[in-house]
């Protein structure tokens, strides 16, 4: 008996080193197609040492695992139920047809794109079913690519080749189905366990993750120039193809020249002899800029001064600085980053973080700053990975990324997002401290976020109001304080630009931070500690304006890439945002909401709580045309640029820029 039970052992764990063989055959073979890739595109990408090279081969691991679990999946389904059948031969060929199918199709995946990436410079990602067989006769297409490209086709037959003959090597034995109740158990537990190693790859490796391996991810591995030799066609697809971020090609404009005349994305610097007057004349000054969570507008009382306020020491501060009118381009946090240090607003249903062009080619502040020889770094007080911030923030440049892992005092958790704010910005302090000028910083507070926790010892302790995110405004306004206080005492203070605004607003006390205009009011502070200037402006100042306008400040004489203007070279600014499918351009004192071809025109000046739709009394007033026209440049630019990964500087689209006099801000 007891040798019975042995063996029955024995033979329930070998269906289960059955599968993790095939497993391994299909993740070495998407590993083969990888390096394929690689080697077919080498001359698209600078690999420039070896350490790159081996992040980018742990990348591939990375990804392959994940991929090749969730190909698997259906395959691993038929093969760990305890059902008897299984042990059939006709199961078990059904079985092995899907398994050879599905690896088929992950190695086909990533063989198109070998050559198909030379034209599209990234990878291939869910959409493309959309456009399969449409702008061509596919019946044509297919022998056409297939004799164009034979080289591979001939690869792809020898690695199905080498396929089948190792498949056929790995072999399970029958066995026949007892209705042993100890048998059946085992069968049960294994099942179990083996779904739940299954889950932990398809997760990305980490169960207990912020979130699964997404496509951003691999820029934890490569610059954003190589990301593609990370990241697998098949993942890529699978990943972004129930995704709703696929934008469709605009043609408001036929000709170049008009587009780029209406507006274009890309800002020259301002000519140094014209900007002394209205900039830091010091180079190399530090940037930080602080992202305070859910600050609105309507909570500080310089901003409204006879309103209650929430943030005396912001109050202290802005009557030394520089206050514009701050705009949020959106209203969640993942859409914040991507505007405030890389110029792009959100002007699709999902953030770009997460979407499928979260790949593209960009270049965001960091970046450029490090041209500069700017050290880099980013601190968030969440979980590593919450919302993709830190591999968002390695694609455009930042070097050191500081979260909750980084942070060395564990007791400090709130229990939800993160550490609490005071703390952590104490950590912020503490580490720039150690870092060499000029450099650039950031951080993104946390704590007045939902469900607005504040450290036991302060309770009581800051004024509650109407809404309860207002005590925790209280508390990050009062951690602000004591980082100031710790900062003032440093080498760099007196060197450093802060820039203070918000990543969005939050709930609204008053009607009029409730509408399209107010809803997107954040404040927006400029203080540099030893300057002498300091006055509120009227001018617009949107988040997606930053890049340029620090170039300006800087006087780097860069050129950069995005949705904002300079607030140095633009006479009032504007404001643009997306939401519910609406397009909205605040400009010239008039609001135009675009939803479909239909536009909304509403007087901002004279109507404030933007009641009456003008649009039928507007169609004389050149400015409304002009705005009209304005808008749908920027969504024909923005999808189209976005849809043909050209969310950068090209030199012969800079020569033929037609130059700032070309645009009535």
């Amino acid at each position: 008996m007891i040798m019975r039970r042995h063996t029955a052992i024995f033979e329930t764990y070998k269906i289960f080193s059955f599968l993790i063989a095939k497993y391994l055959l299909a993740f070495v073979f998407l590993l083969l197609t990888q390096i394929l890739f690689w080697v077919a595109n080498s001359s698209l990408f600078s690999v420039s040492s070896g350490v790159d090279a081996l992040k980018i081969i742990l990348g591939n691991i990375h990804f392959g695992i994940s991929t090749v679990a969730i190909i698997l999946l259906p395959y691993f389904v038929l093969n760990v139920l305890p059902l008897s059948c299984r042990w059939s031969k006709p199961y078990k060929r059904v079985s092995e047809v899907l398994y050879s199918i599905l690896v088929i199709l992950m190695m086909l995946a990533n063989m198109v794109d070998i050559p198909y990436f030379q034209w599209t410079f990234r990878r291939t990602t869910g959409d493309v079913f959309k456009y399969l067989g449409v702008g061509g006769d596919m019946s044509n297409l297919v022998p056409q690519f297939l004799a164009d490209f034979w080289v591979y086709v001939v690869l792809f037959v020898v690695l199905i080749i080498l396929f089948f003959f190792f498949s056929k090597r790995i072999v399970l034995l029958p066995r026949k189905f007892s209705h042993n109740s100890y048998r059946i158990f085992k069968d049960i537990i294994l099942s179990v366990l083996f779904s739940a190693m299954v889950v932990l790859a398809i997760r990305g490796g980490l169960i207990f993750q912020y979130k699964p391996l997404a496509p951003i991810d691999a820029s934890r591995y490569a610059s954003s120039d190589n990301t593609p030799l990370v990241v697998n066609t098949p993942f890529s697809i699978i990943r972004t193809f129930s995704k709703q971020s696929t934008l469709e090609r605009i043609n408001y404009f036929t000709s170049p020249r008009t587009l780029e005349t209406a507006f274009s994305p890309i800002s020259l610097p301002l000519a140094v002899s014209d900007s002394t007057s209205v900039v830091d004349t010091m180079k190399k000054t530090n940037i930080m800029v602080i992202m305070l969570e859910s600050f609105s507008e309507e909570y500080i009382g310089f901003l409204n001064p006879t309103e209650k306020s929430f943030t005396p020491f912001l109050d202290s501060l802005a009557q030394k600085s520089v206050v514009y009118q701050g705009m949020a381009n959106g209203k969640r946090s993942i859409e914040s980053m991507p505007s405030l240090l890389a110029g792009i607003p959100t002007f699709m249903d999902e953030p770009y973080i997460t979407s499928s062009y979260s790949m593209n080619k960009i270049e965001g502040l960091p970046q450029i700053l490090k041209r500069h020889n700017y050290h880099t770094s980013f601190f968030h007080g969440a979980y590593n990975g919450s919302m993709n911030f830190d591999a968002f923030l390695k694609s455009i440049g930042v070097d050191n990324y500081y979260g909750m892992n980084e942070y060395d005092q564990k007791g400090d958790y709130d229990g939800n997002w993160g550490i609490f704010d005071e703390p952590f910005l104490q950590f912020v302090a503490r580490k720039m401290s150690e870092f060499p000028q000029p450099f650039f910083s950031g951080v993104f507070t946390l704590s007045s976020h939902h469900p607005y926790t504040i450290p036991e010892q302060h309770k009581n302790r800051f004024m509650k109001g109407e809404l309860p995110i207002l005590e925790t405004v209280m508390y990050t306004d009062y951690a602000l304080k004591l980082f100031f206080e710790r900062a003032s005492k440093t080498s760099w203070y007196n060197n450093t630009l802060f820039v203070i605004t918000s990543d969005h607003t939050a709930q609204s006390l008053k009607d009029s931070y409730g509408n399209n205009v107010g809803m997107y009011k954040i404040p927006m502070i400029l203080f540099k500690p030893d300057a002498d200037t300091s006055f509120i402006s009227n001018h617009i100042f949107q988040q997606i304006d930053l890049v340029p306008t620090i170039i300006d400040y800087l006087q780097l004489n860069d050129k950069s890439f995005g949705f904002g203007k300079s607030v140095y070279q633009t006479e009032h600014g504007y404001h643009i945002a997306y939401r519910n499918g609406a397009y909205q351009l605040l400009k010239d004192n008039y609001l135009l909401v675009l939803t479909g071809d239909k536009f909304e025109v509403y007087d901002v000046k004279n109507d404030p709580m933007l009641t009456q739709n003008i649009e039928a009394k507007s169609k004389a007033n050149d400015t409304v045309e002009k705005n009209k026209k304005f808008l749908k440049a920027i969504i024909q630019q923005y999808n189209n640029r976005l849809i043909d990964n050209k969310f950068v500087l090209e030199e012969d689209a800079i020569e033929n820029h037609l130059g700032h006099s070309t645009y009535e801000f």
